[in-house]
């Protein structure tokens, strides 16, 4: 009876230490997704900045040709004029082109910093995840174990007790 007990229990704990090992291959995917989500995101991002860099660069052409074209038609009146008007339109676009790059940057650090702490996040929280079930299981190890030594306990008294029984049969006779 005490044994089928102690099976009974066995087999429950042998159900529980199946069930947690069988979650954590759903939940590592699942982390794993995640990661690969926030890789993709990331990509995305990138994609997108670049095509922002060339729209910005696009702009700039078309705005440097712009002054150019007007340029070259007022160059024949005005020659001291467009040189002072040459002057502050390329420090003008290069202030643009200054300040696009900083811009830009600055959001891709952005960017990369709130990745890197979301994949923090993650790596800390799968962190946290696995541990508790390393703590869980090493507590249904440690009761197994407790247990293992309980039944081998109360075995070696039922051996003792039938040595004892044995032994006083034998000097009853």
């Amino acid at each position: 009876m005490p044994e089928d007990r102690l099976l009974e229990r066995l087999e429950k704990l042998e159900g529980i230490v199946e069930t947690t090992v069988q979650m954590l291959p759903p939940l590592i995917q699942d982390l794993s997704r995640r990661i690969d989500g926030l890789r993709g995101e990331m990509q995305g991002m990138e994609a997108k900045l670049e095509g922002r860099i060339q729209q910005a660069e696009a702009k700039l052409q078309g705005q440097i040709q712009q002054v150019e074209a007007k340029l070259e038609g007022r160059i024949q009146q005005v020659e001291a004029k467009l040189e002072g008007q040459i002057q502050q339109a390329e420090a003008k676009l290069q202030r643009q082109i200054q300040q696009v790059e900083t811009k830009l940057e600055e959001r891709i650090q952005q960017v990369e910093a709130k990745l890197e702490e979301r994949i923090q996040q993650v790596e800390a929280k799968l962190e946290g995840q696995i541990q508790e079930v390393k703590n869980r299981l090493e507590s249904l190890r440690q009761e197994v174990k407790a247990e293992i030594n309980t039944a081998f306990n109360k075995t070696m008294l039922l051996f003792t007790l039938i040595g004892v029984a044995l032994a006083l049969l034998s000097l009853l006779r």
